[in-house]
């Protein structure tokens, strides 16, 4: 079986169908589980990307169901949640420890990457019969995102949980956990203090982001904020809604301009995130997959460049299996990424993005070698949820949905 068909039996498996009775709604809810069993219910950036892949294996009815999930899940909420409870369980550890302290059983109050745009501009260029129903909720998602998540008008968005930029412990998140002993004990306690500190601000989105002990300008959010945003303002260009064309490619600029003028590193050539509870609002200059993902973005020529020779450094990011999510070069890197996640190993979601960049920039022959190496780690160890960036072993998770991207990297 080739890549397509195993991709597509992998999400077949994965998909989750139940009745929507609690909310006393007709529609089913479909969607696509990580990986049941470890990840049962539905994320946001996942289910995006999901979406995406649905289109490719040409069923673009089950890419729509997909997207409509998350719009009846987060139910009256501008903002769409980083997690879905369908599968609500109180019986798991996992809900006595973090879930429960959400202030309803039915979803998170935290976000994700914004990258709704992509699969919601392929659903307007196959002129989807349902497609209408979705496009004004994500038009005020994107503005009111930017509006809760911006006090200090700086022109980026703050994410206040390491959850929210879905690279959990990256080490760029450490900050002033400096001592390694007991690492994972301590991110999780402060992972966990993080939501009880929100509920003292009934998790009111302007106070959190304003007062929040945890305010990080994060690159790769800004930088999918961008392109999800970019895409969605393809959609309305198609859909002629010029007003909020208009209003999104003024935040576009915004944005962009910030994400230059603040995070990008002349000495070492690399975009770092901020600080925004240092008083200097520092840059945070640990060498992630994040400090080359604005290769996805219109930056100076020089820029690009530059990122482009630490990719392809053999002693940073081009390692056999590339990309991993840390420099090789970092005292944190750790190819086997356990137990703590996103401190090295390789994920195909993140390689997908940078291909994304790469093509953006006409690297097309090192693009073409990403992609290939990508299907190298799923030809050799299936889809996992993280790989060995040197020696190309899976990790984490079974049947992971996300790494079935590898077939729309061609």
């Amino acid at each position: 079986m080739d890549l397509l068909g195993k991709a597509k039996k992998l999400l077949s498996a994965n998909t989750i169908l139940k009745k929507n009775a609690e909310e006393s709604r007709n529609e089913d809810i479909v969607f696509t589980a990580p990986s049941p069993g470890i990840y049962d219910q539905q994320w946001f950036w996942d289910s995006c990307l999901h979406s995406l892949v649905w289109f490719k294996l040409g069923n673009k009815d089950r890419a729509f169901k997909e997207l409509e999930s998350l719009f009846i899940g987060k139910g009256q909420k501008i903002l769409f949640p980083h997690m879905i409870f369908w599968n609500y369980k109180k019986t798991n550890p996992y809900w006595w420890i973090f879930d429960r302290l959400y202030p309803t059983k039915n979803y998170s109050e935290l976000i994700q990457p914004p990258i709704i745009g992509y699969p919601l501009l392929r659903l307007v260029k196959e002129n989807h019969k349902k497609v209408s129903n979705l496009v004004q909720a994500t038009y005020q998602y994107y503005m009111h995102l930017f509006e809760v998540r911006d006090p200090e008008k700086s022109g980026l968005i703050s994410i206040v949980h390491p959850w929210e930029s879905g690279l959990d412990s990256s080490p760029k998140f450490d900050l002033n956990l400096t001592d390694t002993k007991l690492l994972r004990i301590k991110q999780w306690r402060r992972m966990r203090g993080l939501l009880k500190e929100y509920n003292k601000y009934q998790w009111n989105q302007k106070e959190m982001a304003k007062h929040s002990s945890f305010k990080v300008k994060c690159v790769l959010t800004n930088t999918l904020f961008l392109g999800g945003m970019t895409a969605f303002i393809k959609a309305l260009k198609i859909l002629n809604l010029a007003k909020e064309m208009q209003n999104l490619q003024n935040l576009k600029n915004t944005v962009t301009n910030s994400l230059i003028e603040k995070c990008w590193n002349d000495k070492d050539g690399l975009f770092y995130d901020l600080d925004m509870n240092n008083q200097d609002n520092p840059q945070i200059k640990v060498s992630t997959i994040s400090s080359l993902l604005p290769l996805m973005l219109d930056i100076p020529l020089d820029m690009k460049d530059r990122l482009i020779d630490h990719l392809t450094n053999k002693n940073e990011y081009w390692a056999k299996y590339p990309v991993p999510t840390v420099s090789m070069t970092e005292k944190s890197f750790n190819p086997k990424d356990s137990p703590l996640l996103w401190r090295g190993p390789t994920w195909i979601n993140t390689n997908y993005f940078i291909w994304l960049g790469l093509k953006k920039q006409e690297e097309i022959k090192l693009a073409d070698d990403l992609a290939k190496k990508s299907k190298e780690l799923v030809i050799k160890s299936g889809f996992r949820e993280f790989y060995n960036p040197i020696t190309g072993e899976g990790a984490g998770a079974e049947n992971f949905g996300w790494s079935t991207l590898v077939v729309l990297m061609e």
